[in-house]
C-alpha cells in the first residue's frame, strides 16, 4: 500500500512535466509561426548594394564639419553600432577582411590563449599585438589572386573560434550568377574564391566601377589615429562616401561599416550605415545575430550583401541587417546616443577585471574568515563571541551573494547614458546590492531558508523577466556584454546560466520545504515542476535565453530535485535517466529551431542545420579544445578542487565539522536536495561548456556566501536549544 502513494506522485510528476514543456513549447513557438505566415509576395530585381569597410570609424568621429556627408547620411540612413570583433585581442585589418570573406571570425595569425586573449605582460604594458600589411593582389587580365592565400586556409583549420570557409563570399555569389567588383585590395580578399581567385578588381572608386555589377566592395582604408592627422584622413573618407552615393545608381544600398580597428583591445564598437540612394529614411539597424536594437556585428555585412542579391545565406550564424524600427531622433540626438552607447565597450573592458576580481576575491575572502572565526569561536576566543561579530559576517555574506544579481539590475538605469558612466556603474552596483542584502536581513521569516527566500526569488524573477524579455539586462552587465566580447550578443552565458540556476533550484527547494511542512507532497512537487520548468524554458528556448549547454545542464538538475522531492529513491537506472533528459530536451528544442526559417533560428538550429550538413566537426572541436585549456590550467584546477570539496562538504558536513550545515539540513532537508541538483548542474555545465571549469568555480561562489550567512544565522539562533538541559536534584 505505501508503494501506491508514491507511483502516483511519480506519475503526476511525468504528467506536469510534460504538461509544462508542452505549453512551454506551444507558447515559445507560435510568435514564430505566425511571424512566417504572411503571404507571399513577388520579389523585385536586386537592387545593387556597394559596401564601404574603413578601419577604426568611431561614432565620436562622425561630426558636421569634418564629416559632412556622414552627418547628412546619419539623418537619411538607418544606424547602429557594429562589433568588429573577431578572433584576435586586436581586430586587424586584414581579420575584418578575412572575416567578411568567410562570413564568419577569422584570424591572419596564430592565436593563443581563449578567443585570442592577452597575456598578463601584455596588459599591464599596454601593448598590443601588431598587424601585418594586406597581401599582394596579383592582378593581370581582368583577374587577380591572393597572394598567401593557402596560409590564411591553413590557419583557419587550426585556430580554435576560427570555424568559417575563406573564400565563402565570393563562391556563393559566383554560384548564384551574381557579377561582383572589388574595389582595393581589402575588398579583393573579402570577394576572392574559395582557391583565393577572383575577377573584376579596381584599385581605384569610378562611376564606372560601382555600376559594373550589382555588388560592389570598397577598401577605404584606415583612419590615421594620430590627433593631428585624423581629422584630414576623415575628411578623405567623407570625400570618398560622398562620391560614391553620388555616382551609384537610384536605389543602390549603399552599406557603410567599420572593419577593424587594430589601437585597442578588444577593439571598440563603430559606426554602422545603410544608405538607400534617393530614399530618405531614419531608422535603427538591427539584427536578429544581436537581437538589440542600434546593434550589429561585422559578419551580418555577408548574409546581408547575399540577400540583397538574391544569394542564399542560410548557412551563417550571422544575420542580414534589418532596418525596421523608425528612429525618431534628430541627427545630433542620435550621434550622441551612439557616442553614450559606445561607453560600454569602453567601460566594461578597464573596469570589468575589477569587477571580476572583486566578485570572486570577495567571496572567497568571506569563506576563509568565516572558517577562521569558526576555529575560533570553538576554541573559545572571546572576540569571535560577539554578536555584532556574528551579525557583520552575515552581512558581508549577504552583500556578496546579492552582487551578482545587482550587475544585472544595473542595466536598467542605463549607466551608459551619464556623465561619468563608471561611476554611476559602481555606486549603482553596490546601492543595488545593499538593497538587496538589507531585504533578506529583515524579513520576517524564522527558518533557515530566510535569506534564500529573499535573495534567490528577486533573482529568479529579475532573470526570468529578463529572458521572457529579450535579455535587455545582459547588455550593459558587466557579466555579459556580448558587444564587447564578441560572441554571445542575446540570450543567457554561461555566467548568467550559473547564476540562474543557482536562484532557481534554491528557490524551489524552499518553497518545497515550506508546502512539505504542510504536508502537502503533492503541492511541493507541483511548485518544484513549475519553478524548474519555467527556467529550463526561459534559459534554453531560442527566442529567450537561447542557452544551448544550460539545458543539457539545468534539465537534469531539475528532474533531480523534482524526484527527490516526490520521495523516489534513486537507483543507478533512475540516475542514468536524469542524465539522458537533459540530451532530450536540448534534441527537441535544437530541431523545433531548426524547423524555424533560417532567419529566425538562433546558434541552436543553426548547429542543427551544420550537423545535417556535415559541418559540426569544426565547432565541436573549438569547444572541445576550450573545454581542455579551461581544465588544465592552475585556475581551471583550483576550481574543479574547490567544486569537488564543496560537494564532499554536502554529503558529509560532520566529516568537515560544520554542525552548523548538518542542524540546516535538519531543519531544512530539501536544501541538501538542492544541493546535490547543483552539484549535478554545475558538474555537467563544466562539461558541456566551452567556458568548462568557470561553471564550477562560478557555481561555488555563487551558492557559497548564502550557505555561510543561512548556517551562521541558524546556528546563533538554535544555540540555546542546543544546550545540554541543566540537571535538577530530587
Amino acid at each position: 500500500m505505501r508503494g501506491q502513494p508514491r507511483r502516483a506522485a511519480v506519475r503526476r510528476v511525468v504528467a506536469g512535466v510534460i504538461g509544462l514543456l508542452g505549453a512551454g513549447f506551444a507558447i515559445g513557438f507560435v510568435p514564430s509561426a505566425v511571424a512566417t505566415a504572411s503571404p507571399d509576395a513577388p520579389l523585385a530585381d536586386p537592387a545593387p548594394v556597394i559596401v564601404i569597410g574603413v578601419s577604426d570609424l568611431r561614432w565620436t568621429d562622425i561630426d558636421p564639419k569634418v564629416t559632412p556627408t556622414l552627418w547628412r547620411l546619419v539623418g537619411d540612413s538607418a544606424v547602429g553600432s557594429v562589433s568588429v570583433r573577431t578572433v584576435r585581442p586586436v581586430t586587424c585589418p586584414i581579420d575584418g577582411w578575412l572575416s567578411l570573406s568567410a562570413g564568419s571570425e577569422a584570424t591572419s595569425t596564430e592565436v593563443e590563449g581563449d578567443r585570442g586573449t592577452l597575456n598578463p605582460g601584455q596588459v599591464e604594458s599596454g601593448e598590443l599585438p601588431t598587424c601585418g600589411l594586406l597581401p599582394d593582389v596579383g592582378a593581370q587580365a581582368g583577374s587577380y589572386k591572393i597572394a598567401g592565400w593557402q596560409d590564411f586556409v591553413r590557419l583557419q583549420e587550426e585556430t580554435k573560434g576560427a570555424y568559417g570557409t575563406l573564400g565563402t563570399l565570393g563562391d556563393l555569389l559566383s554560384r548564384a550568377g551574381v557579377c561582383s567588383t572589388p574595389i582595393g585590395p581589402g575588398a579583393a580578399i573579402a570577394l576572392a574564391g574559395l582557391n583565393g581567385e577572383g575577377s573584376g578588381f579596381e584599385s581605384a572608386v569610378t562611376a564606372d566601377s560601382l555600376r559594373a555589377c550589382p555588388v560592389t566592395i570598397v577598401d577605404a582604408g584606415s583612419t590615421n589615429e594620430s590627433s593631428v592627422l585624423r581629422p584630414s584622413s576623415l575628411s578623405e573618407f567623407d570625400s570618398l562616401v560622398s562620391d560614391v552615393v553620388t555616382s551609384a545608381p537610384p536605389g543602390s544600398h549603399v552599406l557603410i561599416s567599420g572593419v577593424a580597428d587594430p589601437t585597442a583591445s578588444p577593439p571598440p564598437l563603430q559606426v554602422a550605415m545603410e544608405h538607400v540612394v534617393g530614399l530618405r529614411r531614419a531608422a535603427w539597424l538591427s539584427s536578429s545575430s544581436t537581437r538589440h536594437e542600434g546593434l550589429v556585428q561585422l559578419t551580418d555585412i555577408v548574409p546581408t550583401v547575399l540577400e540583397l542579391a538574391d544569394a542564399p545565406y542560410e548557412q551563417f550564424d550571422a544575420k542580414p541587417w534589418e532596418s525596421e524600427t523608425v528612429r525618431r531622433l534628430s541627427v545630433t540626438d542620435t550621434v550622441e546616443d551612439r557616442q553614450d552607447f559606445d561607453q560600454i565597450a569602453e567601460v566594461i573592458p578597464d573596469e570589468g577585471p575589477v569587477f571580476g576580481a572583486w566578485i570572486a576575491a570577495v567571496p572567497i575572502s568571506i569563506l576563509f574568515a568565516s572558517l577562521i572565526a569558526l576555529i575560533a569561536k570553538r576554541q573559545g576566543v572571546r572576540w569571535a563571541q560577539h554578536p555584532l561579530f556574528n551579525r557583520i559576517g552575515i552581512g558581508a555574506a549577504l552583500f556578496v551573494g546579492a552582487v551578482p544579481t545587482a550587475l544585472y539590475l544595473v542595466t536598467a538605469v542605463h549607466w551608459w547614458r551619464w556623465d561619468h558612466p563608471a561611476l554611476v556603474l559602481g555606486t549603482v552596483t553596490v546601492i543595488a546590492a545593499v538593497a538587496i542584502a538589507f531585504a533578506s536581513a529583515v524579513a520576517r521569516i524564522p527558518y533557515p531558508w530566510r535569506f534564500v527566500t529573499v535573495q534567490c526569488a528577486i533573482t529568479y524573477v529579475a532573470l526570468t523577466f529578463d529572458g521572457l524579455n529579450g535579455t535587455k539586462l545582459q547588455l550593459g552587465s558587466p557579466l555579459a556584454a556580448g558587444q564587447v566580447y564578441g560572441g554571445r550578443f542575446y540570450g543567457f552565458g554561461n555566467v548568467t546560466f550559473t547564476v540562474y540556476a543557482t536562484a532557481t533550484l534554491l528557490i524551489a527547494a524552499a518553497v518545497a520545504q515550506i508546502l512539505l511542512r504542510r504536508g502537502r507532497q503533492d503541492l511541493a512537487v507541483m511548485a518544484t515542476i513549475l519553478i524548474g520548468g519555467l527556467a529550463i524554458l526561459v534559459d534554453g528556448w531560442p527566442t529567450f535565453g537561447a542557452d544551448f549547454g544550460g539545458i543539457l545542464a539545468l534539465v537534469p538538475g531539475v528532474v533531480l530535485l523534482v524526484l527527490l522531492t516526490a520521495g523516489v529513491a534513486m537507483t543507478w537506472q533512475r540516475i542514468t535517466v536524469v542524465g539522458v533528459t537533459g540530451v532530450v530536451a536540448v534534441a527537441v528544442v535544437s530541431w523545433l529551431d531548426y524547423l524555424r526559417p533560417a532567419d529566425s533560428r538562433s546558434h541552436m538550429g543553426a548547429f542543427v542545420a551544420r550537423v545535417i550538413d556535415g559541418e559540426a566537426g569544426k565547432v565541436l572541436e573549438n569547444k572541445v579544445d576550450a573545454l581542455v585549456t579551461s581544465l588544465t590550467t592552475p585556475l581551471g584546477w583550483l576550481e574543479i578542487i574547490g567544486f569537488a570539496v564543496a560537494v564532499a562538504i554536502v554529503f558529509r558536513p560532520d566529516a568537515f565539522r560544520l554542525p552548523e550545515l548538518a542542524r540546516v539540513f535538519e531543519e531544512w532537508p530539501v536544501l541538501r536536495h538542492a544541493l546535490l541538483a547543483l552539484a549535478v548542474t554545475f558538474g555537467l555545465g563544466t562539461l558541456v561548456n566551452d567556458s568548462g571549469a568557470l561553471i564550477a568555480g562560478l557555481g561555488v561562489l555563487t551558492t557559497a556566501p548564502l550557505m555561510i550567512a543561512t548556517c551562521a544565522w541558524w546556528a546563533v539562533r538554535t544555540e540555546p536549544a542546543t544546550q545540554p538541559p541543566a540537571t535538577t536534584r530530587a
